[in-house]
């Protein structure tokens, strides 16, 4: 396979192959959210609901705190793209954007464009096979 990324996956009993990059990172993310953290709420009083990419850059202009990219993980395979806080002065992770859910968040750990990239066509969620 020239060019092709692939991805052998030990899923119980079976081997998965995965060919597809983007499937590869989506499988990586679903098996990170098993150890994933739940990003404690501390809702900015200037955030608005559903619209937490936006809430994390402006408050970082003001903190200058970290924009942190990642995905909500609910059910095992449903993504939504996420962005919470890195504190600067403690490490913590901290999410500004109100909400009631607790789902755990798995940081992106690639570039922000790539992010952009995998992020198109999701931000609602999305179920991922």
């Amino acid at each position: 396979m020239t060019g092709a990324t692939v991805a052998l996956l030990m899923i119980g009993e079976r081997l998965d192959v995965c060919i597809d990059p983007t499937c590869a990172y989506f499988d990586d993310v679903v098996r990170r959210a098993a150890t994933a953290p739940v990003v404690p709420v501390e809702a900015w009083i200037g955030a608005n609901p559903n619209r937490c990419h936006e809430n994390c850059e402006e408050l970082s202009r003001r903190t200058r705190d970290y924009v942190i990219r990642g995905w909500l993980v609910a059910g095992g395979h449903w993504l939504m793209p996420h962005s919470v806080l890195r504190r600067v002065a403690t490490g913590e992770l901290v999410d500004i954007t109100p909400r009631s859910d607790e789902f755990p968040f798995v940081e992106h750990l690639r570039s922000e464009q790539d992010f952009i990239v995998l992020r198109q066509g999701r931000d609602g969620g999305w179920l991922h096979p």
